[in-house]
């Protein structure tokens, strides 16, 4: 009887401590813009697990996908107001709040993915965009590499020239827009989750982005030609909420802090060898027409967006670093 009631006490304590933890774990939310399908769903799935695990499911993530709470200007106000816990914003919407960002999504401003890396992984560059995102009312934490931005259409495309007057998608960012308005086309800003109606329906000609897309996210039904300008590196950044670092502790932050920056280098590599190996399979699988090409022209272009961003005390700052860090003169 006294080994059936000591059972009986373990027991009720296992049960109670069950509860307790259950009672305790709390369900976030997640925004993003992309879907689940592609290279970055999976890895931002893998990120929600494995924080579950290390937090003993007291920090569990709901990522709801491809803007279903709305675009990501939407509920990057709803993050600073604490609605939304975490949100996947990249660098070109945050340049409209924080002018710094626009150094990160100059075009051609880093040499290799691996002097990206380096950057993103500066003390000092992380730093001044945290700071910067801090005065804005919510905090960066992390970030993914979403590889090199090119050029796909529903037409042919081989030169500078061929994009003159063309209508291209592109990310509602300053540096966005004087870019392809370099490049002689019109600019056409866009929410990603809206990019492929628009090409099916004709609203514009092409889109600005990761061509992998055309393979990855089946975008080769709506587009089936490429243009490898490689202009940019969009960056994707993690942010949150200050009400969600107060609510999950410091503790628990620490380690979602850690994690990120486990995403961010493990992406660094994924990324790039996925998206090579789906360009590759976007011609052999879905027929489409990819162009490398002379990037001089595109280069001379943007000259002038240089000779701006220098003299623009945000963004000098962090250009001269970039530059320093790539043995580069500016």
């Amino acid at each position: 009887m006294k080994l059936m009631k000591k059972l009986a006490i373990a027991g009720a304590i296992v049960l109670g401590a069950m509860s307790l933890n259950a009672a305790q774990a709390k369900v976030y939310k997640f925004a993003t813009n992309i879907p689940e399908i592609g290279d970055t769903g999976h890895l931002l799935q893998d990120f929600s697990k494995k924080l579950d695990e290390r937090t003993d499911g007291r920090v569990k993530i709901k990522i709801f996908w491809n803007s279903s709470l709305g675009g990501a200007d939407q509920y990057l106000q709803q993050i600073k107001s604490g609605v939304i816990d975490i949100g996947f914003i990249n660098s070109s919407i945050l340049e409209n709040l924080i002018p710094e960002m626009g150094a990160l999504n100059l075009p051609y401003v880093f040499l290799s993915t691996d002097y990206y890396q380096k950057c993103l992984e500066d003390p000092y560059i992380f730093q001044t965009l945290k700071d910067a995102t801090a005065k804005n009312g919510f905090m960066l934490a992390g970030y993914v590499n979403n590889y090199t931005r090119s050029i796909y259409a529903n037409k042919e495309l081989k030169s500078f020239e061929d994009l003159k007057g063309l209508k291209i998608r592109t990310n509602p960012s300053d540096s966005y827009i004087k870019m392809l308005k370099a490049f002689g086309a019109v600019a056409t800003p866009t929410d990603f989750s809206e990019v492929f109606s628009a090409l099916q329906q004709g609203l514009i000609d092409a889109a600005e982005g990761g061509a992998q897309a055309l393979y990855e996210l089946n975008f080769a039904e709506a587009a089936k030609y490429a243009i490898l300008t490689e202009h940019t590196r969009l960056t994707d950044f993690i942010v949150n909420s200050e009400k969600f670092a107060k609510r999950v502790g410091e503790e628990d932050y620490k380690i979602f802090l850690e994690e990120l920056q486990e995403l961010g280098r493990i992406s660094m590599k994924v990324i790039d060898e996925k998206a090579e190996r789906s360009l590759e399979l976007a011609v052999s699988e879905k027929g489409c027409v990819i162009h490398t090409v002379d990037k001089t022209k595109f280069i001379e272009a943007v000259q002038p967006i240089y000779e701006e961003a220098k003299q623009d005390p945000n963004k000098r700052p962090l250009l001269e670093k970039i530059f320093e860090i790539q043995g580069r003169t500016l």
